[in-house]
């Protein structure tokens, strides 16, 4: 699974937290919050729980295969 790198970036943005609050938040490695905000391939367990914190769904933050 995969985030939109801008929808994902503005979600962190909009929740006021950086990603290193976002890891120790989830107890998930800084290398992990970063990879996800950055488009890499994530679990999709790990998907529901970053958009859980951020206050989001998921589908939110996944690629609409529209251009922005």
């Amino acid at each position: 699974m995969n985030f939109n790198i801008q929808k994902a970036k503005c979600a962190l943005i909009r929740s006021g937290k950086t990603q290193v609050q976002l890891s120790k938040e989830l107890i998930l490695s800084r290398p992990c919050i970063s990879k996800a905000m950055n488009g890499g391939s994530i679990t999709s367990n790990t998907a529901r729980r970053i958009a859980s914190a951020l206050g989001v769904t998921v589908e939110s933050l996944l690629d609409d295969g529209k251009e922005s």
